[in-house]
């Protein structure tokens, strides 16, 4: 009955004001609550310290000022992915969808198309570990894309369609739920980068546990 947003963005968007909201959502959540955790930004994963083993994977807040070479900063100020399983787990809400709209650019994109495939795995098993859906802009060796006449990223254009009432599919119960939304996303993003950049792009989903509504059409 109640939907209480918290946004953080531009130069506010760093690991300790991420974190507070964090902590803030973890003390206030019950059982009963859905907690959306959208993020639009950089995801990489860092070098393994033990010979053999992936890395781990990272969320990039806004003062990391190098995304490779440097684990201590990496460290310091990225959010890890054992510290988002971290707070999954201990966020009491039963239904958890986390959005990724990572916009890849620059001359971060050679090295993130390497990796790629070994981030897909790493947010994979944090959807398993923590029992929750993860919607994704891209697969691994993909780029998420922005366009000025759309306001947004694709992705985000897409799910804000979806939200709106496109993704009630199916009995057009006025119910949106995070399959409908996803399999909204698998057909609308493609379409949508096929015509504005000539080229599909794919999202990626990966969700464990049961299906739940994420939004309700208004009519």
């Amino acid at each position: 009955g109640e939907i209480i947003p918290t946004t953080i963005s531009d130069a506010n968007a760093t690991k300790t004001t991420i974190i507070a909201a964090f902590e803030k959502i973890k003390a206030q959540a019950k059982p009963e609550d859905m907690f959306v955790f959208y993020y639009a930004g950089h995801g990489v994963m860092n070098e393994s310290e033990t010979p053999g083993k992936p890395g781990e994977f990272f969320l990039i807040p806004t003062d990391v000022t190098q995304l490779y070479g440097n684990e201590q900063i990496l460290k310091e100020r990225g959010i890890s992915a054992t510290e988002i399983q971290e707070y999954s787990r201990n966020i009491q809400a039963q239904k958890q969808l986390f959005v990724l709209d990572a916009c890849q650019s620059g001359a971060a994109t050679q090295m993130l198309a390497m990796r790629g495939a070994a981030e897909e795995r790493a947010i994979a098993q944090l959807a398993r570990s923590t029992g929750t859906f993860w919607l994704t802009a891209s697969g691994s060796e993909q780029f998420a894309t922005e366009f000025k006449e759309l306001g947004h990223g694709v992705f985000t254009y897409a799910i804000i369609e979806g939200l709106k009432g496109a993704a009630d599919q199916g009995n057009k119960d006025g119910k949106i739920t995070v399959q409908e939304l996803s399999a909204w996303l698998n057909d609308r993003v493609p379409e949508l980068t096929q015509i504005h950049k000539g080229q599909a792009q794919y999202p990626a989903t990966y969700g464990f546990g049961q299906d739940f509504p994420v939004g309700t059409v208004k009519k």
